[in-house]
């Protein structure tokens, strides 16, 4: 053991020996009163891509907010910029005095997760990450943009988790890994903006056709602000008409709302009908029609004239409505199917009205049995002007991104989800889970509704969230926090 002493022994041969390596800390003091912060990502030994860089000083400054930039780590030997890798703990000159990776609360209810390192190849940066901001809602650095909702006790708004996309240029090894990583690098930022111990975030991307990034009804560009291009669609949460939350219906509709402000060319409506008064879970159940009755709830044509004339009154001028075919939509097929109009008074008259359009319309085709959606069949017949009615399996696509599917019904006819949807080689954005997110192709909006129903018990990850389709295919998720969805 010459020239070596007990602890390089130790060092060398006991697993419980602890090294403390010198760490570099990057953050610096943010101003007290700062209200907006911009986070994006960037990979050590990269460039940024000079453009999307121009583009978030831009907004940065338009916005008074204050730039950061969690730092990511990537081993990578066959880098163009990285050789040897003898030298990996250099960043881009521009980034420098943005760089942040400690853990940092914006408020109680917000928080960057700077001191969790992923790796930027990892195909769900999310994993595992879901109690790691504890109550608080996280953001973490990564260059895959990925977004979900995290079920809370019922006294509490439901928890965000988001990574933030990158502000460097794809940097991957020549692998499996790094082409898929490659594959899924976003130029992207996330927004955060404070109201107290409210927050308020979404996404931005930059965008190559415009030379910049949309936020709302407003172009960043590397050089400048301008007015954005009106958006191809805004995909709403769940309506649920008979349900919606006064606040979230004002949010979106109302003065100041999302719908007056970015003005969409088309407003896409999920579950537009709630169809409590036609419920097939409430079948049997004598107390669920001693409460209907009470407040005249079962009257199943007054339920679907409110939600025609819901979105009659509420679609602009110069925009159109589109009905999404929707589980709660369908729930009026199920009705017509199982009832006993015999037994219900109520609702004889609209029953058989109903049930004789289907019959005149049913035919036997080469794959089977089709009959007119009911709930379509009325909307229809009411001749709303600037309204389009979607059949169950019809496309619609604008902007490269497939608008016409709810989210209840998954590939060959499984169960729908995010999961299951983000890898059908098709963009996406879909409704039904009332729980806002982000997965690859598919983004998920949320609900219009109250955030607690009568079948949402227990902890939910439920929130009151629409997504805005922009004129350059982008997708941005608007969340409604307390009636409000920016500062």
């Amino acid at each position: 053991m010459s020239g070596k002493s007990i602890d390089d022994f130790r060092a060398a041969h006991d697993p419980s020996y602890k090294v403390d390596a010198p760490r570099t800390v990057y953050e610096r003091p943010l101003p007290k009163n700062a209200t907006c912060f911009i986070v994006s990502a960037a990979q050590n030994a990269t460039p940024v891509h000079a453009k999307w860089w121009a583009t978030l000083k831009t907004m940065a400054k338009a916005m008074n907010a204050e730039l950061i930039v969690p730092t990511l780590r990537y081993k990578n030997p066959t880098s163009q910029w990285n050789g040897s890798q003898q030298n990996a703990e250099w960043w881009d000159p521009a980034v420098r005095d943005y760089l942040w990776n400690t853990r940092k609360a914006l408020n109680r209810n917000v928080t960057i997760l700077g001191d969790l390192k992923i790796q930027p190849t990892a195909s769900s940066p999310l994993t595992g990450a879901d109690a790691l901001s504890h109550a608080s809602s996280g953001i973490i650095g990564h260059t895959k943009v990925q977004m979900k909702s995290i079920a809370t006790p019922s006294h509490r708004m439901a928890k965000i988790l988001a990574t933030t996309g990158a502000c460097t240029v794809e940097n991957y090894t020549d692998s499996r890994a790094g082409r898929i990583g490659e594959f899924h690098h976003s130029l992207a930022a996330v927004i955060v903006e404070l109201d107290g111990s409210r927050f308020f975030m979404r996404h931005v991307h930059y965008s190559d056709k415009l030379v910049g990034a949309i936020d709302l009804d407003k172009l960043y560009t590397p050089t400048g602000v301008l007015t954005a291009p009106r958006p191809l669609a805004l995909v709403l949460g769940d309506a649920h008409v008979d349900s919606i939350d006064p606040a979230v219906e004002r949010a979106t509709f109302g003065e100041g709302g999302i719908v007056p402000t970015t003005r969409p060319l088309n407003i896409v409506w999920h579950d537009l009908l709630d169809a409590y008064s036609c419920n097939p879970h409430h079948l049997g159940n004598p107390f669920n029609a001693i409460a209907k009755r009470g407040k005249a709830a079962d009257d199943v044509r007054a339920e679907v004239d409110r939600a025609i004339n819901f979105i009659a009154e509420r679609t602009p001028p110069d925009s159109t409505s589109v009905l999404v075919g929707s589980n709660h939509n369908d729930m009026l097929r199920r009705w017509i199917i199982k009832a006993d109009w015999r037994s219900d008074p109520v609702n004889a008259e609209f029953y058989l009205e109903t049930a004789l359009a289907m019959a005149r319309g049913t035919r036997l085709t080469e794959s089977g049995t089709e009959y007119p959606d009911p709930f379509g069949y009325w909307v229809r017949r009411a001749n709303l002007p600037r309204t389009s009615v979607l059949d169950g399996d019809e496309s619609f696509v604008l902007g490269g991104v497939e608008l016409g599917m709810h989210g209840d019904i998954g590939p060959n006819g499984a169960r729908g989800s995010r999961d299951n949807l983000r890898r059908i080689g098709v963009r996406s954005i879909i409704g039904h889970s009332h729980s806002p997110g982000i997965d690859e192709g598919c983004y998920q909006a949320g609900t219009s509704t109250r955030l607690r129903l009568e079948y949402n018990k227990g902890p939910s990850s439920w929130l009151n969230a629409h997504v805005l389709l922009h004129a350059d295919g982008k997708r941005q998720i608007l969340v409604i926090v307390d009636g409000r969805w920016k500062l």
